[in-house]
């Protein structure tokens, strides 16, 4: 076979091979944006929302969403976690860039509200402290961010308009515990968290 040959036969072997996973990027910095799933009429509002920290304590911060992207929109990234899902997908740490020395965490609550159908996000100082936070970890597929983890689990994202003066993300706790099929309160919207690469 001519060099010229193997080289091309070996660049559209390589294309094909990685063409599954162009969406995946787990080293560039992102930003997150809701995207409303379907059927939601009149929740138009929390489509197209940024994602946000909201400092509510030391090295605390509520996981919430801002109308517009700007330069101050948390930037977010992927560090390996050293574990895989049940079919075999690796898993992650959901970190952000503040600006600041150390990264932040989004960390999922755990048992803030017992038997409740959904709990509290959080964008921590550090790492996880394992406190009243839910092991897990994070990964991308086609609909967006996925919690993958031990706990509360997790039945997908849930953004409010309750305890803040802007909408908070939440998640609906996973299949098999209390509350799983709630409805959607009128002042929440299930979304999809879509990254947005910088």
């Amino acid at each position: 076979m001519q060099p010229f040959t193997t080289l091309l036969a070996f660049t559209t072997l390589l294309t094909a091979a990685t063409a599954q996973y162009v969406g995946l990027n787990t080293s560039q910095e992102f930003n997150i944006r809701t995207c409303l799933k379907p059927n939601q009429p009149g929740k138009e509002r929390f489509d197209n929302l940024w994602l946000v920290g909201h400092h509510s304590g030391a090295g605390q911060s509520d996981a919430v969403f801002e109308p517009t992207r700007t330069n101050v929109t948390d930037a977010g990234y992927l560090t390996p976690a050293n574990q895989t899902t049940a079919s075999g997908e690796a898993l992650y740490n959901q970190m952000f860039n503040l600006g600041n020395p150390f990264p932040w965490q989004l960390e999922m609550m755990y048992n803030t509200a017992p038997y409740g159908a959904w709990e509290p996000v959080r964008i921590q100082a550090g790492g996880l402290d394992k406190g009243d936070e839910a092991e897990g970890w994070v990964f991308l597929n086609s609909t967006g961010l996925q919690y993958s983890g031990s706990g509360s689990g997790f039945n997908g994202w849930l953004v409010c308009e309750w305890w803040l003066q802007m909408p908070q993300l939440f998640y609906r706790v996973g299949a098999g515990l209390y509350n799983e099929s709630a409805p959607t309160p009128s002042s929440c919207a299930d979304v999809y968290l879509m990254p947005e690469y910088i």
